[in-house]
């Protein structure tokens, strides 16, 4: 049996929040897709109060921010997007 035929197990508790369309969000977007893990995408510009929560998560208003249980992560960052999925 090979094992790449096996579906990926998803992974809860994950938010991605960013501007909606800025190619940094669409990448984290994509990446977690491609691993079939299940994400909530919060787009700041939208909601006003995430942004609030953005910042203060990561001190950042302009990139994408990743909240993976108490792990977060600024930017696209494959390798450490990778290390921090359980």
């Amino acid at each position: 049996m090979c094992i790449c035929a096996i579906p990926p197990t998803p992974v809860e508790g994950v938010t991605v929040y960013g501007r909606g369309s800025a190619c940094d969000f669409q990448q984290v977007r994509r990446f977690l897709e491609d691993r079939g893990v299940l994400f909530r995408q919060v787009d700041v510009e939208r909601d006003k109060d995430s942004l609030a929560h953005m910042k203060a998560l990561s001190g950042q208003e302009r990139a994408v921010v990743v909240e993976i249980g108490k792990k977060v992560l600024v930017g696209f960052d494959p390798v450490a997007l990778e290390r921090a999925l359980p």
